[in-house]
């Protein structure tokens, strides 16, 4: 009698392992060219219809290889919470310039302060206002961007918390100049937008760089 010999095949699994391989990502680090800061604009602060001075110069001079106007520094960091109790809104004074030389068929009317309860009067720079229909709206409307302005252009004459008071002269011809002190409460009841049809031109400032022209890295006349 021949034995058969039962052979038990027994299922051999397989396991296939498959690793992949680590693929780590990489970013190239791009250097990005620095320029010069222009320089930043001194705060103010309106407090009952007043601007006191904040005292916060910055000589630091833009250069450009065309001619530009320049001068005035981004808005910077931090946040950019609205007050609820600000009606009115904050004007820069890049966007007033631009709109002042946008109204380049209106006239031009001279304005400045003065040191509250005296009696000389500073030359500050010049507005315009659309149609010439809104001279003291656009000067009361622009108080902050003149007040910041006088300080650039008088640092000895007005001390760091002046009160000040606005002006301006209604008929700029001749040697005398007769100043009309300006109403604050004028630009209290402006119209919505009424921003973007007025503008404010500084005096040409060396010193800091605001309000001035330049061409090939220099300042030169307008």
């Amino acid at each position: 009698m021949v034995s058969s010999n039962i052979l038990r095949m027994l299922p051999t699994t397989i396991c296939l392992i498959i690793t992949s391989p680590i693929v780590t990502s990489f970013t190239p680090q791009l250097s990005v060219p620095t320029t010069r800061n222009l320089p930043s604009t001194p705060s103010s602060i309106i407090r009952n219809n007043d601007v006191i001075i904040n005292n916060n110069n910055n000589n630091n001079i833009h250069t450009s290889t065309t001619l530009s106007m320049a001068g005035f520094g981004g808005s910077g960091g931090g946040s950019k919470k609205k007050k609820a109790s600000s009606k009115l809104v904050k004007l820069k004074a890049k966007s007033q310039w631009d709109r002042y030389n946008d109204l380049k068929k209106c006239a031009q009317i001279t304005v400045g302060v003065r040191i509250t309860d005296t009696d000389e009067w500073m030359e500050v720079g010049r507005v315009r206002s659309e149609n010439d229909e809104s001279t003291e709206v656009a000067i009361a409307r622009q108080r902050a961007l003149i007040a910041e302005h006088s300080k650039r252009l008088f640092p000895v004459q007005i001390p760091a918390n002046a009160v000040l008071e606005w002006g301006y002269v209604a008929d700029d011809e001749g040697d005398d100049k007769t100043w009309t002190v300006l109403d604050k409460s004028k630009g209290d009841d402006a119209p919505k937008g009424i921003e973007k049809k007025i503008g404010f031109e500084g005096i040409s400032d060396k010193a800091s760089g605001f309000y001035c022209y330049y061409h090939e890295g220099r300042i030169v006349e307008k």
